[in-house]
């Protein structure tokens, strides 16, 4: 029954993004994010294979899609992951505070859940640190930079 009600929501996810997206694409990186009171999504699409990922604020931009619509639709995935959310809880399912959803335009499909306290890191550090995991971003500003770098000192140290 949960994975059922899991797969329709995946789905009605998913469809949420690709009716966000103006053109054809090949591949979809979605961060969500639901802690205490407030929550977060946005993701990267690959136009093509080998083109540079596109991030969805810069659809509103680059492809003259007005703001009431990109934000109607992105308010209507930030539901569905509020829903996706409810579900683990009233499953009795550990809640977790973000997730990563890996999709392409072939139909493969992967989703890893993160159970991490988000407390004590700002959401700009940990947009970077998504980026830079998933997608091989380097930060731009000095301050994300400060963040990668304090990442992977943690990282090499848990390591030794």
């Amino acid at each position: 029954m949960i994975d059922e009600e899991l797969g329709k929501l995946y789905n009605e996810i998913a469809e949420i993004v690709i009716d966000t997206i103006p053109k054809e694409w090949f591949k979809v990186y979605l961060y969500g994010e639901v802690v205490d009171g407030a929550q977060t999504a946005y993701f990267y699409y690959y136009p093509k294979e080998n083109d540079p990922p596109v991030y969805s604020e810069e659809i509103i931009e680059l492809f003259n899609v007005s703001e009431e619509e990109y934000f109607e639709k992105w308010h209507l995935l930030l539901d569905c992951i509020k829903v996706l959310r409810k579900v683990f809880i009233d499953n009795d399912q550990e809640p977790w505070t973000n997730f990563t959803m890996i999709f392409d335009n072939k139909g493969k499909f992967k989703i890893d859940f993160n159970y991490d306290d988000l407390s004590s890191v700002n959401s700009h550090e940990r947009e970077t640190i998504w980026n830079y995991i998933h997608l091989g971003i380097l930060p731009k500003s000095n301050s994300g930079k400060k963040h990668l770098e304090k990442y992977l000192e943690t990282l090499e140290k848990e390591n030794e």
